[in-house]
Formats: structure tokens, sequence, C-alpha cells
């Protein structure tokens, strides 16, 4: 695929439609997830996505208002990945799966997809995906801390549910405003 092919706008509206589709049915797998290792997993795979997509919008936004949220989800969704990995060291989590080392293909493609958007559909692609993003892992959360199978883990998803509420309406009000 040649640079203007990958920049090209029927392409970038086709990726922001498959983020959209992949968006819904991700949240709406999250919103089943009980099991600690699949819990351990979408958590993990969410940080680590929030994480790369905010060094991403680093290098290339130039709205001020996208430079601090992408500070604040790389700080935040650091942290949180520090409290999954303390959890996982407790005895009450011994036996559950470690976290992937790596993105799993649809959140590749996320990150392919910000990449390879144009720079002037940057911000709002980042946007958008931040707010589907968030909807998901609000519901792996708030799903997991009402009916997950450890409650070591349930802990941490009670305790990183207000962070991920708060991203998401700080995600929204921006996405008002672009």
């Amino acid at each position: 695929m040649t640079q203007e092919e990958k920049h090209s706008p029927v392409r970038h509206t086709f990726d922001k439609l498959q983020d959209v589709v992949g968006g819904m049915m991700g949240r709406m797998s999250a919103s089943m997830v009980s099991s600690a290792n699949q819990f351990v997993e979408k958590a993990a795979l969410s940080d680590r996505y929030e994480i790369m997509a905010g060094r991403i919008a680093l290098r290339r936004t130039k709205s001020p208002d996208l430079v601090m949220l992408a500070k604040t989800m790389i700080a935040d969704h650091t942290a949180s990945t520090h409290n999954l990995q303390a959890a996982l060291e407790m005895q009450e989590t011994r036996g559950v799966m470690a976290p992937p080392a790596e993105l799993d293909a649809r959140h590749k493609t996320l990150v392919e997809h910000l990449e390879a958007a144009p720079d002037d559909m940057f911000d709002s692609t980042y946007i958008d995906q931040q707010v589907l993003a968030h909807e998901e892992a609000l519901s792996l959360l708030v799903h997991f801390r009402d009916h997950g199978d450890n409650p070591q883990l349930r802990s941490c998803a009670e305790a990183f549910a207000p962070v991920v509420y708060r991203h998401l309406q700080h995600c929204k009000a921006l996405k008002q405003g672009h």
C-alpha cells in the first residue's frame, strides 16, 4: 500500500468504521467478563493500547488539550498496569495467567489506524478511539467489579473504574469541542 493510499480519505473513513464496529464488539465482550484470566487479558490490553495511543498522540497532535489528555492516559494507564501487576503477585491471584506481552490483533489495528490517520484527521481519530476504548474499559471494569470470580482483581476493577469514567467524560467533552 502506497503512502497516498494509506492516508486517503476513503481509506480513513473505512478505518474509522472498522474502529467503531470493533469497539462495539469489544464493549459487548467486555461486559460479559467474569473470569480472572479474561479480566487480566482485557485490562492489560486496554492499558497497553492506551499507553501506545497516548505516545502517538504526543508525537502527532498540535492540540494542547490532546497533549494533556495523552499525558494523562499514559500516566494513569501505566499506574493501572502497575496495580494489576501488584495484584497478580498476591497469594489470592495465584494461578491467574500473566498479562499478554503484546497487543491483540484488534488493538494493533487501532494503533495502525491512528498512525495512518491523515494529519488533518488525527485529532478526531484519536478522540473517537479514546471514547470507544474507554466505553469498553468501563464496561469491563464495572462488570468484573460486580461479577468477577477473584476478589483481589475485583478490588482492582473497583479502584480503577472511577478513573476510567473520568477519562470517558473528559474524552466526550473534548469530542464535543473538536
